[in-house]
């Protein structure tokens, strides 16, 4: 018994010696309140994206519903904010047979805040919101000639709504998200009056957490 009372005290006497950074090492790390997913951190992710155009406030009507993709990249400040910024670009039908256009595009780019709602399981919901800038324009035809510029109007945008992520791992997210979004083109060079476009983009994205 004396023994095995001496073997304690000799091992926390040794302990004691030891030099802070050594002694450190023998003790549990502590792990982020939510999870290891949850710590501060960078992202960049990719997304495929269908834009459904609800209303466009002009004289005429001319972006059809479209699709495209996207490129984004952010950090999370903690485990219910991160900032982040989002470029896309979507091709629409044409609406507008006065040219030979193959399709119209739409390209934003935004500064986005999300405010998560931290989870311990693999389903993580957020709520999203930005501001940036729009480009629209149009694609010629091969056999086109003509003049006409390719970005025919530009203006203010923004983006609200949410999504959710499945964690496949604590670097490797799946997500989708639903964003309501508003474009004020202004005139440009007189090829179309200003118009407010309004729709809806569904994305599916990939993100690299490191």
């Amino acid at each position: 018994m004396r023994k095995s009372i001496l073997c304690v005290a000799m091992f926390v006497g040794v302990l004691m010696a030891l030099p802070e950074d050594v002694s450190a090492q023998y003790r549990p790390q502590a792990r982020p309140r939510f999870g290891h997913r949850h710590r501060p951190h960078g992202y960049v992710g990719g997304q495929l994206t269908g834009f459904a155009v609800a209303n466009q406030a002009g004289n005429f009507d001319y972006l059809g519903q479209g699709g495209g993709g996207g490129l984004f990249g952010g950090f999370r400040i903690s485990p219910f904010l991160s900032i982040e910024g989002n470029w896309g670009i979507t091709y629409h039908d044409n609406n507008y047979d006065s040219y030979d256009i193959d399709a119209f595009y739409v390209m934003t780019f935004t500064g986005d805040l999300k405010v998560h709602i931290p989870t311990r399981g693999p389903l993580e919901p957020y709520f999203q919101g930005g501001v940036g800038f729009a480009w629209t324009g149009a694609t010629y035809g091969g056999g086109y000639y003509g003049d006409e510029a390719t970005v025919w109007a530009k203006g203010l945008t923004f983006a609200l709504g949410g999504g959710v992520d499945f964690w496949l791992s604590p670097f490797l997210s799946l997500g989708g998200r639903l964003l309501y979004r508003g474009l004020a083109f202004g005139e440009e060079q007189d090829k179309t009056d200003a118009n407010y476009v309004s729709g809806v983009t569904l994305d599916v994205n990939l993100t690299l957490h490191f």
